[in-house]
């Protein structure tokens, strides 16, 4: 986890971000959690590994899955992310889950 005045190299930044989208999928349960990834790479092209660099499509492709359940369950995997890297967590409607990523991004020291 983050702490006070510690930085966080880019990769560190990645796990923690991959530990909270993991985590968060995880409270629908084991065999959802393997469901979901498994769709996001079959029908959206979409491996676990590159939704890092792909925050967008990973939004678009829990959306086209789960519906307006997704909204809940990004909210979710953004409060863990915000926690693991000490940031306050305040919900913004206009933001979409990369908006969330970027914000953190500029406000922690990246080393």
């Amino acid at each position: 986890m983050y702490r006070e005045g510690k930085e966080l190299n880019e990769n560190e930044f990645n796990k923690v971000l991959l530990d909270a989208i993991d985590e968060g999928l995880l409270a629908l349960g084991e065999s959802v959690r393997q469901a979901i990834y498994w769709r996001l790479e079959n029908k959206y092209n979409l491996k676990k590994d590159e939704i890092i660099n792909k925050l967008n499509e990973f939004d678009e492709g829990l959306k086209g899955l789960l519906g307006v359940g997704a909204k809940v369950l990004l909210r979710i995997i953004v409060k863990r992310f915000y926690e693991g890297v000490g940031l306050k967590f305040e919900e913004k409607p206009e933001w979409n889950f990369k908006d969330y990523i970027e914000y953190a991004k500029k406000n922690i020291a990246l080393m």
